[in-house]
C-alpha cells in the first residue's frame, strides 16, 4: 500500500513539473511561485512545532517580492527584493513587542532557503537548462538510495545525527549516477555546450543536491517533523521533495549563462 501510494504520489508531482517546465518559462515561473508558497507555509508550521511563531503573511509577501522580481529577470531587481524583504522583516521586530531576534534570524533564512533559492530557477530562461535540474536532483538521489542500500558498508559518522543511514558509496553512486544521465542527455540536447562544463556541473550539483537533503533533514529533526507536509502522497511536502533541487539551482544559473 505504502509503495503504491508512494508511486502515486510520484507520478503526480513528475507530471505537474514536466507539465509546467514543457509549456513554457512562464507556466514555470507562475508554478514554481505556488511551490514557494506552499513551502512558506510547511516550513513556518514545522518551526511552530516548537513554538517559533513566525510572521507568515509578511513572509508570504516577501516571497511573492522576490519570485516576481527573478520573473522580471533584471538581477539588480531580484538582489533588491531579497534585501527589502529582510528590511522588511526587520522593520516588524522594531514594532512587535513580542519577537525576539532569534525568530527574525529565523525568518530572514527562510527568505534565503525558500524564494531566493527558487527563484534562482525561474531566472533560468532556456528551458534546456531546466530539465538538468531535474536529472541532478532525482538522479542524485535515486542512484544514491540505490548504491547505499545494495552495497552500502561505509557509514559517514560526521553526519549520523542527521542522516545514520547515509554511506560514502551510496554518496559516490549518487554523483556518478548524476553523471552519466547529464552526459547522455548532453549528447542530444545540449550539443553546443563544452562536457567538461557538463561534468563539473554533474559532480558539484550532486553534491549541493546531497547537501540539500541534508539540510532538511536537520531541520525535520530540530523542529521534531517526519515529513514537512502531505501534498504530496507517499512523500511528504513540497519542502521534501524540493530540498534537494533549489540547491542546484544556483550553479545551474550560472552554468546557463556561460
Amino acid at each position: 500500500m505504502n509503495l503504491l501510494k508512494r508511486t502515486y504520489g510520484g507520478a503526480i508531482i513528475l507530471l505537474v513539473i514536466f507539465a509546467i517546465t514543457y509549456l513554457g518559462h512562464l507556466s514555470l515561473s507562475i508554478g514554481f511561485t505556488i511551490f514557494s508558497l506552499i513551502a512558506i507555509r510547511e516550513i513556518t508550521e514545522a518551526f511552530a512545532n516548537i513554538n517559533i511563531k513566525l510572521p507568515k503573511t509578511l513572509l508570504y509577501i516577501c516571497d511573492l517580492a522576490i519570485m516576481g522580481a527573478a520573473y522580471w529577470q533584471d538581477k539588480d531587481a531580484f538582489i533588491l527584493a531579497i534585501i527589502f524583504s529582510v528590511i522588511a522583516l526587520l522593520i516588524y521586530m522594531i514594532f512587535k513587542e513580542d519577537v525576539s531576534f532569534y525568530t527574525i534570524s529565523i525568518g530572514i533564512f527562510i527568505l534565503m532557503y525558500i524564494p531566493t533559492l527558487m527563484g534562482t530557477i525561474i531566472r533560468i530562461r532556456d528551458i534546456n537548462y531546466i530539465w538538468p535540474l531535474y536529472i541532478t536532483a532525482w538522479g542524485s538521489d535515486t542512484f544514491a538510495y540505490l548504491v547505499g542500500s545494495t552495497i552500502g558498508r561505509s557509514k559517514i559518522k560526521s553526519i549520523a545525527h542527521i542522516s545514520p543511514k547515509k554511506t560514502i558509496e551510496g554518496c559516490i553512486g549518487g554523483i556518478i549516477g548524476a553523471l552519466v544521465l547529464n552526459l547522455i542527455y548532453h549528447k542530444y540536447y545540449l550539443v553546443g555546450i563544452n562536457t567538461s562544463y557538463v561534468i563539473i556541473f554533474s559532480v558539484f550539483g550532486a553534491i549541493l543536491s546531497q547537501i540539500g537533503d541534508l539540510v532538511a533533514s536537520f531541520i525535520k529533526r530540530k523542529t521534531g517533523i517526519k515529513d514537512f507536509g502531505n501534498i504530496i502522497p507517499g512523500h511528504g511536502g513540497i519542502v521534501d521533495r524540493f530540498d534537494s533541487m533549489i540547491f542546484i539551482a544556483p550553479i545551474l544559473y550560472l552554468f546557463s549563462i556561460m
